[in-house]
């Protein structure tokens, strides 16, 4: 087993190498490791991913049965049980697990907020607490403060009055006041994307790390972007190689370039390249047909479970199947007020009870927004919630 010793933190970047040599900062004997080279390979994390590299050894080092190439980066992948098999020649080592996170995980925790432009109150106590590993879901009728919501979270704007903190391992860091010390934790999608129609995908997603990770190897640089694209379902080799090598175009500039669904991945990618703790998305699936919302969403579905990411995204009117992938769903009134907020299955039954109107057959966010249409149920929910259950979730109910 590979532990850590000092110069192996449990926090942060690091670039040690393994071998038996004096120099190195994992240090194994030939007892140990018959043949090991003197420097044999390097170990290297960048945020929470994990690269290896052969440094010309006589016997190798060997990832899942496959000897690597020499000075060529390597990603250990850790996997729902375990990780890749590591050799060095002939024998096993074992990876401390801890060494797969560089960060702790976070999560989103904000008292009542409220923002006022001039005379108008856009957002009126609406709040969030988001736990890693989880998705939340911010719905509610157009003109409601959704996005500024959003805003006031990631920073972007200042709330009139409320808070908002970033918890990490149980401390809360305000973002307003120390945003530096959380920027590279949050991800941040906006409606309309900025990248440049110009480039293709390759280019600007290079391009935006290399701003971001200064030095890093070309190689690992060239891994991070495909394995992302992966992720976001490009599994075969040559549907990959087409979108990344296709230029981004937009209608503005007058190139044609990527579909309205390879622009959404086009534009997550580049979020998901940073590797940030809390992933924040305004519309992620507007403009988008039905199945290709839900492929997005199942996408961020699988990378939060994955990542225990903690992701937060406004949506207007998903299907049902769509609705159900997230954990929780904050329903936005309007004048920027809570209607509701707890886990998403519960959403419709807890409308049922305070309005006595049954969802049916329809779709749950239909059925929601619907009743928010209705001035006289609207008033119903929004009395129930604020008098019973202010400032936390709706109890689901019992089984």
């Amino acid at each position: 087993m590979l532990k850590n010793d000092k110069s192996v933190g449990l926090s942060g970047d690091f670039e040690i190498v393994i071998g038996r040599g004096k120099g190195s900062a994992i240090r194994l004997t030939a007892e140990e490791v018959p043949h090991i080279a003197k420097k044999h390979a390097i170990l290297k994390r960048v945020r929470d991913r994990l690269f290896i590299q052969d440094l010309g050894s006589d016997v190798g080092t060997i990832l899942d049965s496959r000897r690597l190439p020499k000075k060529m980066w390597e990603e250990i992948v850790q996997k729902t049980i375990g990780y890749n098999e590591i050799k060095l020649g002939e024998t096993p080592i074992g990876i401390n697990a801890q060494l797969f996170r560089g960060r702790p995980r976070v999560g989103i925790e904000t008292t009542a907020l409220y923002y006022r432009i001039f005379d108008k109150l856009i957002c009126n106590g609406a709040y969030i607490r988001a736990k890693p590993g989880t998705m939340t879901a911010i719905m509610g009728p157009a003109g409601c403060g959704k996005s500024t919501l959003l805003d006031l979270v990631n920073g972007y704007r200042t709330p009139t009055s409320g808070k908002v903190f970033v918890i990490q391992d149980k401390e809360p860091i305000n973002v307003h006041q120390d945003y530096a010390k959380v920027r590279e934790w949050l991800g941040y999608l906006p409606q309309d994307d900025v990248m440049i129609p110009e480039l293709t995908v390759y280019q600007s997603l290079n391009y935006c790390l290399r701003l971001q990770f200064i030095g890093l190897a070309a190689a690992i640089r060239e891994h991070i972007i495909r394995q992302t694209c992966r992720h976001l379902g490009f599994d075969d080799s040559r549907r990959l190689n087409k979108f990344l090598n296709t230029v981004i175009g937009s209608s503005e500039s007058g190139i044609r370039g990527l579909s309205g669904g390879e622009r959404k991945r086009a534009n997550l990618a580049h979020e998901l390249i940073a590797m940030p703790l809390i992933l924040l998305l305004d519309e992620p699936t507007s403009g988008l047909s039905s199945v290709d919302a839900d492929k997005i969403v199942r996408l961020l579905q699988k990378l939060t479970r994955l990542d225990q990411l903690t992701t937060i995204a406004t949506i207007h009117q998903p299907s049902r199947d769509t609705f159900e992938r997230f954990d929780t769903l904050l329903l936005m009134n309007h004048g920027g007020t809570v209607a509701y907020y707890g886990p998403s299955q519960e959403a419709t039954h807890y409308f049922e009870q305070v309005t006595g109107i049954s969802s049916g057959k329809r779709n749950p966010a239909e059925y929601l927004l619907e009743i928010l249409d209705n001035p006289y149920y609207n008033q119903k929910v929004t009395e129930s919630f604020e008098g019973a259950n202010q400032f936390q979730f709706i109890t689901p109910r019992r089984q």
